[in-house]
């Protein structure tokens, strides 16, 4: 009878541990909450990180992608990689997380880097996904339509990162009623040398970003060529729209930032992760100088990113 009443009086106490338990198994543990990695730790990608902090709208742990230590296992964490660095971090790390977002990377490179990375667990079990830094070609293509509505022809150059891009420069210039007019350079070819023909040929040019083609040097010859011709340029930043293109589409970090809080917010309500996508906030610049200079008229920037929202599926 004694052991009995021993036993029973265990029970509480064993109750009381199975609880304690039952309640650690049910809360989440740290490396289960949203992580927001940096490739570096500089003003631009602070602002992403702050916007995407901002779309969530809770505390978020942010850290620099260099000093996330490889033994952390990130267990059922959503990860939102911010620039290429940060994005490769996580495909190599041994414990990845559940879900990676891969935001403000180029299309071009993400996907060198899920084909490098192919039999990695993030790319094998398709549990990632990227917001792409460059734009839609036909948003680009579009904004030079409004801005040209006599031209017939679009010129662009292509290169060894961007040549990937040309079928679709070609479908989404036909899209628009344009004759696409294309030139593609190895990387040991003179795009100096070869800018003239091509710009001549073309009523619109769009300059469309290629680190082994569009250096300084380059940026500026065409900005050159084009004015000697009187050939408009549709470029991919602010900064080229101050350089003398006459209008560009581009996302900010904020907005990029913005779009992949509002994701991550979706992805921690157990919404699925979605494929991966371009920007869905944008600006357009443009320059009063240069439309003047090719007697265009302008519409206000507002206007012209209105018009591009609408005619967007």
């Amino acid at each position: 009878m004694q052991g009995l009443s021993n036993t029973g009086g265990d029970r509480p106490a064993r109750l009381g541990r199975c609880l304690l338990l039952l309640l650690m198994l049910f809360t989440h543990p740290a490396s289960s909450d949203p992580l927001v990695l940096l490739s570096e730790d500089s003003p631009i990608y602070q602002k992403v990180g702050n916007a995407i902090r901002s779309a969530f709208g809770e505390p978020l742990e942010q850290l620099e992608a260099t000093k996330l230590s490889p033994q952390r296992d990130l267990g059922d964490a959503i990860t939102v990689a911010i620039g290429s660095r940060a994005c490769e971090q996580q495909l190599e790390h041994p414990l990845p997380p559940r879900s990676l977002i891969c935001a403000f990377i180029p299309r071009a490179t993400f996907a060198s880097l899920t084909e490098h990375f192919g039999a990695s667990e993030l790319v094998r079990q398709q549990r990632l996904s990227a917001i792409y830094l460059d734009q839609p070609l036909e948003r680009q293509i579009r904004l030079a339509r409004l801005l040209v509505p006599q031209a017939r022809s679009i010129g662009a150059m292509f290169g060894p990162v961007s040549v990937a891009e040309r079928e679709r420069f070609v479908s989404a210039a036909e899209a628009e009623q344009l004759m696409p007019v294309t030139l593609t350079l190895s990387a040991s070819d003179n795009p100096i040398e070869q800018l003239q023909p091509i710009v001549r040929q073309s009523d619109v040019f769009l300059a469309l970003p290629d680190r082994a083609l569009f250096n300084r040097s380059t940026a500026k010859w065409l900005l050159y060529a084009t004015l000697q011709q009187q050939i408009p340029v549709i470029g991919f930043s602010r900064t080229y729209v101050e350089a003398g293109a006459l209008a560009a589409v581009y996302t900010s970090p904020e907005q990029l930032g913005q779009q992949a809080g509002e994701l991550l917010l979706a992805l921690t309500r157990a919404e699925p992760l979605p494929p991966s996508t371009f920007p869905k906030y944008f600006s357009v610049s443009t320059n009063p100088v240069v439309a003047r200079n090719l007697a265009l008229p302008l519409p206000d920037q507002a206007t012209l990113e209105r018009q591009l929202a609408e005619d967007e599926p």
